[in-house]
């Protein structure tokens, strides 16, 4: 899974800029729509999970903890990635608000 490095270089102001400007659908809106989101996503991993294996019990709760533990790593590692992307982000703002006022100075 190379989506970690991905999102590490894909980190840049231009990117932040057309995320906002262009938001994806699951992530649009407000809190509640996210969750919404991630609610409707665990319904459909388990829809297909039980399509592909059907001897598999949709309400094991061993199955249903399982799921849970691997996405709250998923959680924890996106949380990182957010905390130095937001670290690289502040960087390349401050650099950028520094040549700027290097080139009002100038004038």
């Amino acid at each position: 899974m190379s989506s970690v490095r991905g999102i590490l270089e894909r980190a840049s102001l231009d990117s932040m800029i057309a995320c906002l400007l262009d938001e994806p659908g699951p992530v649009n809106g407000t809190i509640e729509v996210s969750e919404s989101a991630i609610e409707n996503s665990y319904r459909e991993f388990i829809l297909e999970l039980t399509h592909l294996y059907p001897g598999v019990n949709k309400d094991d709760d061993e199955l249903f903890d399982a799921v849970i533990r691997f996405a709250s790593v998923l959680e924890e590692i996106y949380l990182k990635i957010g905390f130095i992307v937001g670290r690289k982000l502040d960087g390349d703002l401050r650099e950028g608000e520094e040549k700027l006022k290097n080139i009002v100075t100038a004038k």
